[in-house]
C-alpha cells in the first residue's frame, strides 16, 4: 500500500518544477526503502546467456590446466633390460646368473651374424663356441646347465655366453615360434656390460 501510496504523492504534470523533484526524491525513497537489494541491483540475462558466459569462464580456468598437463610427458618406470650370463665355474660346469644390462656402458664388438632356428627344436650339450651375445628376436627358450640350473629365455632378454671351456649347457625351443638372434662376438673376458641381479650366488665365474 505504501508503495501505490509513493505513487499517488506523484505531482501532477502540471504541478511546478519544486513540486516535480519532491515528488520524485519521495518516491525513490520509498522504492529503497521497500525493494529487497537484490532486486535493485540483480539483471536480468536470458538462461541462453548464462550458460554461453559459464562455458566460457570454465573454458579459461581449464583450457591453461589441459595444456599444462599436455606439455608435460608421463612418467615411464621400466625394470631395465633382463639379461643372463652363462659362465664355466672352478667345477668345469656351466651356471647362470641372472642380472640386467647397464645401458651406458659401450662394448667393443669384432662380429655381428643373425641366425634362425625353426620352432620345436632343441640343441645338446655343448659349449658356447666364442664368447658372445645373443639377443632374442623371436622364440622362447628354456636353458639347463651342467651346473643343474634352468631358466627361460624371451624376446627381448639378452644372454651373455661365456662358457666356452666344459661341457656347456643346452637348451629347448618352448613356443610355436622360430627362434631368430643375433649374435654379437665381444672381447674375450668383457662383461663390463652384464650387471648381477642384487643377492645373486657367486658362482666363481
Amino acid at each position: 500500500m505504501l508503495r501505490f501510496a509513493a505513487w499517488a504523492n506523484l505531482p501532477k504534470p502540471c504541478a511546478s518544477y519544486r513540486d516535480r523533484q519532491s515528488g520524485l526524491m519521495q518516491f525513490v525513497a520509498f522504492r529503497n526503502m521497500f525493494m529487497p537489494l537484490t532486486h535493485r541491483f540483480s539483471l536480468k540475462i536470458p538462461a541462453a546467456c548464462q550458460f554461453a558466459i559459464c562455458a566460457a569462464l570454465a573454458a579459461a580456468v581449464l583450457l591453461p590446466v589441459s595444456a599444462a598437463h599436455a606439455a608435460t610427458p608421463p612418467i615411464v618406470v621400466t625394470e631395465g633390460i633382463k639379461a643372463f650370463r652363462l659362465c664355466t665355474g672352478p667345477d668345469n660346469l656351466s651356471h647362470v646368473i641372472e642380472g640386467s644390462i647397464d645401458q651406458k656402458v659401450m662394448t667393443d664388438v669384432s662380429a655381428l651374424h643373425f641366425k634362425e632356428t625353426p620352432a620345436h627344436s632343441k640343441y645338446d650339450w655343448h659349449a658356447a663356441p666364442e664368447e658372445q651375445y645373443v639377443i632374442t628376436l623371436s622364440g622362447t627358450l628354456e636353458f639347463s646347465t651342467t651346473g643343474g640350473e634352468n631358466f627361460v629365455l624371451h624376446p627381448g632378454e639378452v644372454l651373455l655366453a661365456q662358457d666356452t671351456t666344459g661341457p656347456g649347457h643346452r637348451w629347448k625351443l618352448l613356443d610355436d615360434q622360430p627362434w631368430r638372434r643375433a649374435y654379437i662376438i665381444t672381447k674375450p673376458g668383457d662383461k663390463a656390460a652384464f650387471v648381477p641381479k642384487a643377492g645373486a650366488a657367486d658362482k666363481g665365474c
